[in-house]
């Protein structure tokens, strides 16, 4: 089955419970001086990235939730690329947008004092400049693609050893032979 194309992919992993031991432990290996991956950790939210040195313009920004639901509870993950470059392309929708509608109403204008709509043409100019971004952000997308599986792959080990973890009765302060770091490498 073709993978479905989106702006901003996002993934769900089934949680036992959310208790919060699952940022918990995120916290502890991003504070760790060897970990793979940069980020920060809230009460309910988190978010992951690539250290400063290996970052480029493209890549991948992870945002996590834990979601509490009546069925029980998920953690939420959604790559996104960094708040800047979001910010950036949602400016150049915008901006697009208006001149768009600048234009159709300035086209609709000439074409009521019957002179030539020539400002009609701002339309499918805008409109193909914005399929172009988004043709753009996919592509950007789909270059990092390697990047956001090791982001998930990691994730979702940190998830599995916390719930293999609980089973053993596994204390934070002990140190296992397999954490998710070795996932992200």
């Amino acid at each position: 089955m073709p993978r479905r194309v989106t702006m901003r992919p996002r993934f769900e992993i089934p949680l036992k419970r959310a208790d919060g031991e699952c940022f918990q432990r995120l916290e502890q290996l991003l504070a760790a001086e060897d970990a793979p991956y940069s980020g920060q950790v809230l009460r309910e939210h988190a978010y992951i990235q690539l250290p400063r040195e290996e970052r480029s313009l493209l890549s991948p920004y992870l945002n996590l939730r834990i979601i509490e639901e009546e069925k029980g509870s998920h953690l939420q993950g959604r790559f996104t690329p960094h708040p800047h470059v979001w910010t950036g392309f949602m400016a150049i929708y915008g901006i697009l947008g208006l001149i768009a509608l600048a234009g159709l109403m300035y086209g609709l204008a000439q074409m009521t004092v019957q002179e030539a709509p020539w400002g009609l043409w701002a339309v499918p100019f805008c409109l193909s400049l914005i399929a172009f971004v988004y043709g753009a952000a996919i592509i950007g997308q789909g270059l990092t693609n390697d990047e956001m599986y090791r982001m998930r792959a990691y994730i979702e080990c940190l998830v599995r050893q916390k719930e293999f973890d609980r089973e053993r009765n596994y204390s934070p302060e002990q140190e296992t032979s397999e954490t998710p770091q070795e996932a992200g490498s």
